[in-house]
């Protein structure tokens, strides 16, 4: 008997577990199987004086308040991120109590005034002295008139002193604190910038020597720091440049900011790049002999580096061509249907022309014919 009643029991309670929560999964609350378990949860926080709390996607919040029925008590709403809906029956939050106001202080008791102190008597003014009568005095004889007063004597001349000369005052120091002079660039951290986002870190290789740069080699520039990235099979290695390199000069061409590729060795003096050297207006190429650097340079650059064997003089350029120009040589780029052509430059050509546009150091676009 005493088992049944623990039976009993236990399915009471989970009946009354049940009661106070509702799970309805995604499809039965869009096929409609939870809106008498949702209301009917409603009505028993109602009568309980309890609150519903739901979870479930933002988006079916306001079905989900009309399926529990208005006036059935509070709702409480979540968001939720499953399909699901989860009803359940919680006490109310207990009102707080209202803060209780802080004692008035009693009102402070004025202290009687102090009492003045009486004033002391006057002292009796002191009597006045009797004065004696006045006695007349004796006559007195007339003085004798004064003798002439003898003429003072002139002064004695004194003897000119010589003129002092003038002391120059010295100068004042300026008492102006001497110009803060600019910190130095930091080298060090410049070079670590640089291997970290050249070579990924590596250290470099060390100095590198102006006459020994290559065709091919790229120049890094950041401040007073020069790098120098050279291809070694597939890896490439970092050097810092050692010596003074004029960036103008016409061995290098510009490949972005603070970047330019050597395009052959630096030899002497040589000479500066087009755009700064105003006194050439002209492109003066001639075909470069098999493996000489510039050749090798300019074929890498414009043709993935496979050899070039064809020219076109200049006087047969035409509009739509590009020129590429490099120490001495240029590269024509024509396009012809879907394919570009690559020719060697043989001949000269004014720049000045309307039919020649610059498009940047060392290229060139022709817009129409050439002038003879």
């Amino acid at each position: 008997m005493s088992r049944k009643l623990i039976l009993a029991a236990a399915l009471f309670a989970a009946s009354a577990s049940a009661q106070q929560s509702v799970d309805i999964s995604g499809a039965d609350f869009s096929a409609g199987k939870g809106d008498a378990r949702l209301a009917a949860l409603a009505k028993q926080a109602a009568a309980e004086g309890k609150r519903v709390v739901v979870t479930a996607p933002k988006e079916w919040h306001k079905s989900i308040a009309a399926k529990l029925g208005k006036g059935q008590g509070e709702v409480v709403m979540r968001e939720g991120f499953y399909e699901s809906v989860l009803a359940r029956v919680e006490d109310k939050p207990a009102k707080p109590e209202p803060a209780k106001a802080p004692p008035r202080p009693a009102p402070a008791v004025a202290a009687a005034p102090a009492k003045a102190p009486a004033p002391e008597p006057a002292p009796a003014p002191a009597p006045k002295p009797v004065e004696a009568a006045p006695v007349a005095p004796a006559p007195v004889a007339a003085a004798p008139a004064p003798a002439a007063a003898a003429p003072a004597p002139a002064p004695k001349a004194s003897a000119a002193k010589p003129a002092q000369p003038l002391v120059a005052l010295p100068t004042p120091r300026s008492t102006a604190s001497p110009p803060v002079p600019k910190s130095a660039p930091d080298v060090e951290a410049i070079r670590e910038r640089m291997r970290q986002s050249l070579i990924e870190g590596r250290p470099a290789q060390g100095l590198l020597a102006v006459a020994s740069l290559q065709s091919g080699d790229m120049i890094y520039v950041d401040g007073p720091v020069r790098g120098v990235i050279r291809r070694e099979g597939l890896k490439a290695v970092l050097y810092w440049l050692d010596g003074d390199l004029d960036l103008r000069r016409s061995e290098l061409k510009p490949a972005a900011t603070d970047r330019y590729q050597v395009m052959s060795a630096i030899r002497g003096e040589g000479s500066l790049r087009r755009e700064f050297d105003a006194s050439k207006t002209d492109v003066v190429a001639s075909v470069p002999a098999d493996g000489a650097p510039v050749r090798l340079a300019l074929e890498k650059a414009f043709n993935d580096g496979r050899r070039i064997t064809d020219r076109l003089a200049a006087e047969q350029l035409r509009a739509g061509d590009v020129v590429y120009t490099g120490t001495g040589s240029a590269v024509v780029v024509r396009r012809d249907g879907k394919d570009l052509l690559r020719y060697w430059l043989d001949g000269s050509f004014d720049t000045r022309q309307s039919s020649v546009q610059g498009d940047g150091p060392g290229k060139y676009r022709i817009r129409g014919s050439l002038a003879r």
